[in-house]
């Protein structure tokens, strides 16, 4: 038997997800639908909507905005908006945005088939499982070519996901995801450009399709993950040891291990650290005294965010720079200071000038957040005077998890639907017997 098929043989068996695992889906479904009522009115958004509105409708719903597409549609639109602030949540070792793919697409679903929130959980849990071991058994090889693993990992993810929903055999699954590789593509260079939230809503799109047609019948060369032209070759190390050890692993525990990382702030994750750092120090300066700021942060983080004065709202979203001046000059970083207005103050870019990153070597390359290596960031102010601060995990990481309640509160300053009456509904969505009514609550604009 092929190493694909033991490994949708071994997704097929795992159990349900554990109390702690249901607890963090349950966050993450609460962020997410935050993060695509959110991402709804974005450019890219917008035109991904105005792309597919006109191929026919179907039965699952497009959040907030009174659309109803075909499902793998409806999940390339929500995946998008989910994705198109970057204020959704991501995992290590993966590197993924993995609720901005499974999400979308299980939902999409579930709005077809009439699914509870149970099931979504187990579907979810799977495939985030998948995600994580092949993360631990490709990168960051994988990432650091150039990458972008939230869609070439995402959409096997996703393929496996949907086929736990949708109750596929291990030879189905298989199919669907050896089909999912033949999609699986993305690249970090598009970071800073609507291609980016784009790739993740083709994951969403592409995984979901690859389920349904492996359903029918449709079948995919079982070498293509680790045959001498397949993935684990083509696009990681070419290390199938590597690869034989992550299977091993798999046991529906991935999620309870890794757990999420939630984001407090709407940009790229790795600016997170420096932007906590930045919020502390804001509290004990006047921003008009700073002489000048160095931001520290490891070398394969700094790569990842090559936007010294972003030129738009998407390069602000992998800026380092004005990530930073915005929570020393304001004393938070919200949706609010990213519209054109907040962006292009002359005080801002003034800061924006006074910042310097300063790449650091990492100590342990296999570490995204090493305890050992934290984020620093100096500010020099014109008595002489030095401020400093220093973070190894930001807030909303499982060392420094965000509450519930925490949770709660971002969805009402981030979606526009605070006051709908069923949002409590939403915080127990996990809880739900069918999807689909409290679906079509978050359906309408509000």
């Amino acid at each position: 038997m092929s190493r694909l098929f033991h490994i949708a043989e071994a997704l097929c068996e795992l159990p349900e997800p554990a109390e702690k695992a249901q607890n963090l889906i349950r966050g993450a479904g609460i962020d997410l639908m935050g993060c695509i009522l959110a991402g709804r009115g974005e450019e890219v958004s917008v035109r991904t909507r105005q792309t597919v509105t006109g191929f026919g409708v179907g039965p699952a719903v497009v959040f907030g905005t009174g659309l109803y597409l075909s499902p793998p549609h409806a999940a390339l639109c929500n995946a998008t908006a989910s994705h198109a602030l970057d204020f959704d949540d991501w995992e290590e070792p993966g590197n993924t945005h993995p609720s901005a793919v499974l999400l979308p697409a299980l939902w999409a679903v579930a709005m077809d088939r009439d699914i509870s929130g149970e099931v979504i959980l187990a579907a979810y849990n799977t495939g985030f499982e998948l995600i994580a071991r092949f993360g631990e058994a490709f990168n960051f090889e994988h990432y650091n070519r150039g990458w972008h693993s939230t869609a070439t990992l995402g959409v096997i993810g996703v393929a496996a996901a949907v086929s736990r929903l949708i109750g596929l055999n291990a030879d189905q699954t298989a199919n669907a995801m050896s089909l999912a590789i033949s999609r699986s593509c993305g690249y970090t260079c598009q970071f800073g450009s609507s291609a980016k939230p784009l790739q993740a809503g083709f994951a969403a799109s592409d995984g979901l399709m690859a389920a349904l047609l492996a359903e029918q019948g449709m079948t995919g060369h079982p070498g293509v993950l680790d045959g001498p032209k397949g993935f684990v070759h083509l696009m990681a190390h070419g290390d199938v040891s590597r690869l034989d050890a992550a299977i091993t692993q798999i046991n529906g525990k991935a999620l309870e291990h890794w757990g999420i990382v939630l984001k407090a702030y709407p940009a790229c994750g790795y600016t997170h650290r420096l932007v906590d750092c930045a919020l502390e120090i804001a509290g004990k300066i006047e921003p008009s005294q700073i002489m000048s700021v160095q931001a520290q942060l490891p070398d394969f983080h700094h790569a990842i965010l090559p936007y010294g004065k972003p030129a738009s709202r998407f390069e602000s979203l992998f800026s380092v720079p004005f990530s930073v001046a915005t929570a020393l000059l304001r004393g938070r970083f919200s949706l609010d200071d990213l519209d054109d207005v907040s962006r292009e103050t002359p005080e801002l870019s003034a800061l924006i000038e006074k910042i310097t990153v300063a790449p650091q070597p990492a100590n342990r390359s296999a570490l995204n957040y090493d305890p050992d290596q934290p984020d620093r960031l100096v500010v020099q102010l014109k008595s002489g005077q030095k401020v400093s601060a220093v973070r190894a995990y930001p807030k909303g990481a499982p060392q420094n998890p965000m509450s519930l309640s925490e949770i709660r509160q971002k969805f009402d300053s981030i979606s526009g639907y605070s006051d709908v009456p069923e949002i409590d509904n939403l915080m127990d969505w996990h809880r739900a017997k069918n999807l689909s009514d409290l679906h079509r609550t978050f359906g309408e604009r509000p």
